[in-house]
């Protein structure tokens, strides 16, 4: 059985195109509301529940901070990728963070891949509020999948224990 996200729905800021906004820890600007040092937010849980839940084809999505834990989920596999084709740190820094700001299909788009999943924006105003925070997402992602994946200081070669996990496809889709 694949593993839920802890956030409910009460724990939103608000919601927009069913998923729940949540606070994050990060220094990227964006509509997430901030979160104090030291409490773990849903990037961190999707980081730490990747390698169990990447391995299921199934997924039942409970509530909206399900949604955010499938979109992330798909999105550190893309992450890996790039981590694993890049040659040094540096150059996937650069990849992530250039993956993070070109433009991606939100809610709504015909190709956006979870569409079953996510209900479409109201209006024009929450689908730009839904891209910057997914951005804003993607950034903070991207910057803590480098952290995890070359670790103690070394910048030559990612850990293998992670990119190994990049050629998984959770619930068979990908972004």
């Amino acid at each position: 059985m694949a593993f839920h996200s802890q956030f409910k729905d009460e724990d939103a800021a608000t919601i927009a195109c069913g998923c729940a906004v949540l606070p994050i820890r990060t220094t990227c600007r964006g509509p997430a509301p901030s979160l104090t040092a030291g409490k773990e937010d849903i990037i961190d849980e999707v980081l730490f529940f990747f390698k169990a839940n990447v391995l299921f084809r199934n997924f039942e999505v409970r509530g909206s901070a399900d949604r955010l834990l499938v979109y992330l989920t798909l999105y550190v596999t893309e992450c890996l990728k790039r981590v694993e084709a890049a040659p040094s740190k540096a150059d996937a820094v650069r990849a992530l963070n250039n993956m993070a700001l070109e433009s991606f299909a939100i809610p709504g788009d015909a190709s956006f891949t979870l569409g079953p999943y996510f209900p479409t924006p109201e209006n024009r105003q929450e689908a730009d509020f839904v891209r910057s925070y997914f951005r804003q997402l993607r950034e903070e992602t991207g910057r803590r999948v480098v952290e995890k994946c070359y670790i103690d200081g070394e910048t030559r070669v990612p850990s293998k224990w992670w990119t190994s996990l990049s050629k998984r496809r959770f619930m068979n889709k990908a972004l």
